[in-house]
Parts: C-alpha cells; structure tokens; sequence
C-alpha cells in the first residue's frame, strides 16, 4: 500500500483514498497538477478521437465529390412514379456519351430518388440535339439494359469534322443526328442540283432536284422523281427545311455553307 501526505492537512493517507481521514477532503492523495495534468491527458484522448473521425469523413467526402467530378453532367427533366407502376425519368445531358458512361449515367439517375421503384425506365436527350426523339433508352427490370436511338458519340463527331473538300461546287451542308445520322450536302453539277446524304462509314446516297428560286432568295428543291408531295426549302439563312402534305416537318441549321 503506497502512502503520503494528505495534499491539505499532511496526515499520512493512502494513495487510493477517496476522503482524507483526518480533514475529509475529496482524493486527499492526488495534487491539483496531477488533476490538471489528468485532465490534459483526457482532452488530448478525446482530441485525436475526433481528429480521426473527422478525417475518415473528409476522405469519404473527398471521395464522394471526386466521384461526382467524374460523372458526365446531366439533369433530371422529367420524372414520374407512381405506387405500383414503373417510374419514368428523362434526362437531358449535356453530350452524347460512350456507352460505359451512360450506363454510370443510368445509374446515378436510378439512385436519385427515394422511391423504390421495381422498375426504372430513362430516356436520354442531348442539348442542342436537332432530332427530338430520345437519343437513348435505359431500363432497370431490374437489370439494366439500354439501346442506342440517335448518333453516338463516335459517329457525331465524325460527322462534325467531316471534310467536305470533296464538293467544291457546295451549296451548303447540313447535319442530321437522329437515327442514321449523315451530313447532307447539297451541290450544283452540270446544271443540276444533287444532295448527297454521307454517312459515318463514309458511304452515300445521292438525290436529284430541280430547282427554283424563291422571291426571299431561298432555294426549292423538288425531286421529280417523287410524287409524295415532299421537297426542301433552303431558306435565305441557309437553313434546310423539309416540306411535306402536313406542312414543315424539318428544320436544319447549316452545317457548313457556301451561301
């Protein structure tokens, strides 16, 4: 049994007593400095116990926010659910995406809700898209699956940097992205108007047209060949229009033009 001297009167107490037996003062063998001591100890425990949670919350946050930074921009535009049915989603993007990267897509859109959903379908657009169908589909049933619809993102590019040096009589080009995406080239030959639709593979179908001026100095083009009704308008802003019984049915802006 270890002894010494109450800190307040100096009778000889244990080390362990809680009361001194002679003054009953509270721990009459611990020093005030050993109390401040004990209590910096225990402050610097719960310290490094806070540093250590704190920081393993910072990775994760770090963490998190790097994997968001990672995941193409997109926005929710439309989404329905109701109780027993599938929900609905669509998703505008920002561009068009490979196809590991609209599946990461697809699934940061199927998390964002706090229904649970047995079954998820998402439809893609693109902004600045020209067609307005659905660029892509995705479904959870409950494993994903998705279909391409308009140009990838492959084929979109080659079609935006296409070189057209082939076509030095141009009138103008336009790009189509739907389904088949192509560039359309219209040219004047040997007195006759052509269009040429070029495709990603570098394949091509070629159209004939006659042709007549407009008063706004716009261009008709008619296929003679075609009694359906249907033409085009390149319009005095060089967009191409495409005419049909039920009126406008398409509007392209140029592409690259000669006008």
């Amino acid at each position: 049994m270890a002894l010494k001297p109450c800190k307040s009167c100096k009778h000889t107490v244990d080390t362990t007593a809680k009361i001194c037996p002679s003054c009953g003062v509270k721990n009459p063998g611990v020093t005030a400095g050993q109390q401040v001591f004990g209590l910096v100890i225990l402050l610097v425990i719960i310290a490094v116990t806070f540093s250590m949670c704190s920081g393993g919350g910072k990775e994760k946050a770090v963490e998190k926010a790097a994997q968001s930074a990672a995941l193409p921009s997109y926005s929710i535009t439309k989404d329905d659910y109701r109780e027993g049915r599938p929900r609905k989603v669509e998703v505008m993007l920002t561009q068009r995406l490979s196809d590991a990267e609209l599946a990461e897509v697809a699934k940061a859109v199927r998390a964002d809700t706090n229904v649970k959903a047995e079954k998820t379908f998402i439809g893609f657009r693109v902004e600045g898209q020209i067609d307005k169908a659905y660029w892509a589909n995705a479904s959870f049933d409950p494993d994903y699956r998705a279909s391409l619809i308009g140009t990838s993102a492959q084929d979109y590019q080659t079609l935006k940097t296409m070189d057209l040096k082939a076509y030095p009589d141009m009138i103008g080009s336009w790009l189509q992205d739907g389904a088949l995406g192509h560039v359309m080239v219209l040219y004047k030959r040997d007195g006759k108007y052509f269009i040429d639709s070029v495709f990603p593979s570098g394949g091509k179908n070629t159209e004939t047209f006659t042709a007549k001026k407009l008063p706004d100095g716009g261009l008709r083009l008619e296929d003679p060949e075609q009694d359906f009704g249907e033409y085009y308008v390149v319009d005095a802003k060089g967009n191409l229009q495409g005419w049909g019984e039920n009126g406008m049915y398409m509007t392209l802006q140029p592409h690259k033009s000669e006008l």
